[in-house]
């Protein structure tokens, strides 16, 4: 868990991270996500505006949903989410926000996205962040903008290519050490064996952390059940999850394993009001 310390009449920064997964912050957000260890880059779904940008482009209508993550069932690391998402021609607008922490030590991410397609097998997207950081005490707190991207390629129908960018441009979290947002490159295929069996693989890669390698799979049954599992590395875990459809809603469950940590289960709900 990251710390600020402060100095004077400011702060410097955060000095440490419990920071299980090495390719950087960020963290997987939705059930069917998780239940992949993290595989979304992608594909499209109602999280695909915190996910990918550009696959946000495909969805129809209007979405909402909501996540919360226990991390290693450790209150202090439980994470939040919500995202809202409407298709307004010719492209598709979101707000999204995610919490981490509790009172002690909280980060929050606000973020305002666009995404449309360009013509019928591309598609692209971006998005500005708002980021706060903050700890308790009276040891400060920091404010950041900064932004992120993302595109989808669909060659075929059965196959898609995604691209997410995280914080392309790097801003100082403190002048003292010179820290700054961790940039994230994530980079990932998919393809659909036929419409009940979806299969996908992704690489993510900051610039001081090795690759982080993830493979994970879906399977549907009668449209309204879906079992999914992942696997991940860097370091290595294990995922399980499951998704049923009730008309408009959908709710997603999903546990992470860690050999040292043990077990983060996640849940997320989701909402289509109409196409």
């Amino acid at each position: 868990m990251r710390k600020f310390v402060s100095k004077g009449p400011g702060f410097l920064l955060l000095i440490f991270s419990l920071n299980m997964h090495a390719a950087g912050e960020w963290r997987p957000v939705g059930g069917r996500a998780s239940g992949m260890s993290g595989i979304s880059v992608a594909l499209t779904d109602n999280w695909s505006a915190i996910s990918n940008q550009g696959s946000n482009a495909w969805n129809e209508g209007i979405l909402c949903g909501i996540f919360f993550e226990n991390r290693f069932m450790v209150k202090e690391l439980s994470a939040k989410a919500l995202v809202f998402s409407a298709t307004i021609s010719p492209g598709t607008f979101s707000f999204t926000c995610t919490h981490f922490g509790t009172s002690i030590y909280s980060e929050l991410k606000t973020g305002l996205g666009y995404a449309r397609k360009f013509g019928k097998h591309f598609s692209a997207g971006v998005q500005l962040n708002y980021y706060r950081f903050h700890i308790s005490d009276n040891n400060g707190s920091r404010n950041i903008l900064n932004c992120e991207a993302g595109l989808l390629f669909k060659p075929g129908k059965h196959v898609a290519i995604g691209f997410h960018c995280i914080n392309p441009v790097p801003v100082k979290l403190s002048r003292v050490s010179g820290e700054s947002l961790p940039t994230l490159f994530q980079l990932g295929l998919s393809y659909n064996f036929t419409d009940e069996l979806l299969v996908s693989a992704e690489a993510e890669k900051d610039p001081v952390s090795k690759t982080c390698a993830r493979v994970g799979a879906e399977y549907r049954f009668a449209r309204i059940l879906s079992a999914r599992a992942g696997m991940a590395t860097s370091p290595f875990r294990l995922s399980i999850g499951a998704g049923i459809v009730i008309n408009r809603f959908s709710v997603d469950f999903a546990s992470e394993y860690n050999q040292t940590l043990g077990f983060s289960p996640a849940i997320s709900i989701q909402y289509q009001f109409r196409k």
